[in-house]
């Protein structure tokens, strides 16, 4: 598990550092690559994810309780930044507190250690998860910049909706696309990741100096693998889930913050630099916290 896990975010700190000589050289906007991610790669990831996950809508179950957690968890970092803040710095906590790198960090973990019906129940929280980052969490951080009707403007012109309600209509009238057209779709798979954590060191090459936000890194730490690992493992272990889902939701809960808080900070200019410096802290303690969790859980 260790050495895997340090395997892992080594090479996505790799891709980031790629990013930041990138930026530092190439005088490459990390906001450009940031529209790219939102509006038109991010959808195709959605998209196909959905068409290629099982066949099953029982697992549906797994995305909206996700979507939901991840709300709840907004709610609750806003309620806490709200006693540290009164800026909009509690808009990017609150969405960097409902969210994680489930996608790119931990998923290659599941399907390294897990079994395949834990596999198809890691992908449906992951599509709950990043429906939530490009609905309610980019509204929440929107909002700290722009009044409710502009926020609701912006969510809605998101396409990541679009291709997800399209995607559960395929799925639902067993409507299939040639090998040929998901083969092509599974390409942004690739770029979705290498670009969400390129995205990273692009924006830290964008300062000339680095300052790191210690109160704010600090606290979303403390909130990402502290508070909601122990709070929610706690309370899931009273709800009679069996102990090979728990495993899966224990990982999912216990992942670092996620890359696309960076995508979603640096395209609405909310502290984008807070943001970039915050995750790639909060990338290496997860080297620590995840064994810490999934013992912790074991010992329930």
């Amino acid at each position: 598990m260790f050495l895997l896990l340090f395997s892992k975010i080594g090479m996505l700190i790799c891709v980031s550092v790629i990013g930041w000589v990138i930026g530092r050289r190439g005088k490459v906007s990390p906001k450009d690559i940031s529209m790219l991610l939102i509006y038109v790669i991010s959808p195709f990831v959605i998209f196909s994810s959905i068409l290629e996950s099982p066949s099953s809508f029982a697992y549906l179950k797994y995305s909206l309780g996700a979507f939901i957690a991840a709300g709840v968890f907004a709610l609750g970092a806003y309620l806490f930044a709200t006693m540290l803040w009164r800026s909009n710095k509690r808009n990017l906590f609150s969405f960097a507190g409902g969210t994680g790198n489930t996608g790119y960090f931990a998923l290659p973990i599941v399907l390294s250690i897990f079994e395949p019906e834990q596999w198809a129940i890691a992908i449906f929280i992951i599509i709950g998860v990043n429906l939530y980052e490009f609905t309610l969490g980019y509204f929440i951080t929107a909002k700290g910049m722009f009044n409710t009707r502009e926020c609701l403007k912006k969510v809605l012109s998101m396409p990541t909706i679009y291709a997800a309600i399209f995607a559960l209509m395929f799925k639902y009238l067993n409507i299939t696309l040639p090998e040929e057209v998901m083969d092509f779709m599974d390409n942004f798979k690739g770029a979705y990741s290498v670009l969400g954590m390129m995205v990273i060191g692009m924006t830290l090459a964008s300062y000339h100096r680095l300052e790191i936000d210690w109160k704010f890194s600090s606290a979303a730490i403390a909130w990402k693998h502290l508070i909601i690992p122990v709070s929610s493992i706690l309370l899931l272990s009273f709800m009679g889930i069996d102990e090979k889902t728990l495993l899966v939701i224990a990982l999912m809960l216990a992942t670092p913050m996620a890359g696309n808080v960076v995508v979603v900070a640096n395209q609405l200019n909310v502290h984008p630099q807070i943001a970039a410096t915050t995750v790639m802290l909060s990338t290496l303690v997860s080297i620590i916290s995840i064994p810490i969790t999934l013992q912790f859980m074991s010992l329930l």
